[in-house]
């Protein structure tokens, strides 16, 4: 093998790739606007419903509300609008009103009965505001009565609860980030690779260019080598791209801000150089076992579209794993961290979360390099084989 030649094969594959349209998109456009313009409408969707499911979630109405004086002014305190309707069921389920209140006698006690379709976000919403206004509502009750009897009202709450998160930010942010991007890395590396491996193996079968591309000085293992490692740049480029979109969309679309878990997980990205250090470790040979497997595979298709038939359910069967690797309470421990794909995702997870370990890190690491050698080995002999590259 002339290694010196695989820089000029990995300089004209990666040429190629920048000069063709459809890979182009799908490695730099599609990363970098789909995102934002995803998350940007998802964002507005959400705060235009929840806007609408406040105000719809404001008028309600009360039946019986003489069986509990006080009732009405209670519910009007809590910026209830109040109407009136025989049937408060028929009503709901009209959507004339949110929900409905009805103070009903049963075994000589009072139960108040919240009426609600819990299929629509505004009389959920209802309901819980309705709950929380009869809460207070039946506490202050109780202390007038006890002020009227001589009796401190403090005999209700001797004591407070107050839940204390002792998960300092970093962490929190870390619970969040971890999970998402080692998902849509590992995701987009399979996804992002595709079309430049598509286009380096079949496409070329396609333009009738790869007999000449053998015919050169240059030897298979040379230029097998070469594909390998420009699919692999595409395969990191992509995922790059990607993962800065993803940050940008969720930091600055406005998605999810009106919740404050939300943005105190995603406000800030604990990123510092030995977490990148070590995620950068950690990929690279799950990008030379992604790009390996794609092009051995791609390689067995006369032409663009047939390789796609042959890559995308491998793309389908990536998301499996992966889902396994964001799942809560999951440790990364040395006999899990055998199992190819989701031990990448788990290990950026810890990553981030600062509570891997060196054993299973390196245990990982030992076993994506072994699975990347086996499948860039694969992609050697398949490249080698005449019945492969030019079967009819």
């Amino acid at each position: 093998m002339h290694l010196s030649l695989v820089p000029a094969i990995f300089r004209k594959e990666m040429l190629d790739t920048i000069r063709d349209r459809r890979t182009l998109v799908s490695m730099i456009v599609v990363p970098l606007a789909a995102m934002p313009l995803l998350f940007f409408v998802i964002g507005k969707f959400m705060s235009t419903a929840e806007k609408k499911a406040g105000e719809e979630a404001a008028t309600i109405a009360v039946r019986g509300a003489e069986r509990v004086p006080g009732l009405l002014n209670a519910l009007a305190a809590a910026q209830f609008t109040l109407v009136e309707k025989p049937d408060l069921k028929a009503a709901i389920e009209r959507k004339e009103i949110a929900a409905a209140v009805e103070p009903i006698l049963t075994a000589g006690r009072t139960e108040i009965r919240i009426y609600a379709d819990l299929t629509r976000p505004g009389s959920e919403m209802a309901a819980a505001r309705l709950r929380s206004a009869l809460e207070l509502f039946r506490e202050n009750s109780v202390k007038l009565k006890l002020t009227a009897l001589g009796v401190s009202d403090s005999l209700l709450t001797p004591f407070t609860i107050e839940r204390v998160n002792v998960a300092p930010e970093r962490k929190m942010s870390g619970m969040f980030w971890g999970g998402m991007l080692g998902y849509f890395v590992v995701l987009l590396m399979f996804s992002g690779g595709m079309y430049p491996a598509i286009d380096m193996t079949a496409g070329e079968k396609e333009r009738r260019t790869l007999e000449v591309f053998l015919s050169s000085p240059a030897g298979r293992d040379e230029i097998i080598l070469g594909k390998i490692l420009a699919t692999t740049a595409a395969v990191f480029v992509t995922a790059l791209l990607s993962v800065a979109s993803l940050v940008f969309s969720f930091r600055y679309s406005g998605f999810g801000k009106g919740s404050k878990a939300f943005q105190q997980m995603t406000g800030r990205i604990p990123l510092d150089a030995h977490s990148i250090t070590l995620m950068v470790a950690a990929l690279l040979p799950m990008a030379v076992m992604a790009a390996s497997i794609m092009i051995a595979i791609a390689l067995f298709a006369k032409s663009f579209k047939e390789a796609q038939s042959y890559l995308t359910p491998l793309v389908m069967a990536v998301i499996f794993p992966l889902i396994a690797g964001m799942l809560p309470g999951l440790q990364l421990t040395p006999a899990l961290a055998l199992i190819p794909l989701f031990n990448v995702c788990q290990l950026i997870k810890e990553i981030f979360l600062g509570e891997f370990s060196y054993a299973a890190f390196a245990v990982t690491m030992a076993a994506n390099v072994v699975y990347a050698a086996v499948a860039f080995f694969a992609a050697v002999q398949i490249f080698k084989s005449e019945r492969v590259l030019f079967r009819t």
